[in-house]
């Protein structure tokens, strides 16, 4: 099942599928390590729908719950 990266939880691990940013920010996503067939997990989400911490390529990232909406995955 594909989903919003801002849906899950910490400790679960996915695979992304696919960006649906618009050109500056998908390719700022894309620098970041949110490109198709990465893998990552939530680290930590923020309390009220602030920001996200994701394990990304060996680096924690935090995401606003905007762009991470726009990240569609896969829970492995």
């Amino acid at each position: 099942m594909v989903l919003p990266l801002s849906h899950i939880k910490p400790g679960e691990h996915v695979r992304v599928v696919w960006l649906a940013s618009e050109a500056h920010m998908k390719q700022r996503l894309l620098d970041l390590g949110f490109a198709p067939n990465e893998h990552l997990s939530c680290v930590l989400k923020a309390p009220r729908n602030g920001m996200s911490a994701y394990l990304v390529r060996g680096a924690v990232i935090a995401l606003r719950k905007k762009n991470a909406g726009e990240i569609f995955v896969e829970i492995l």
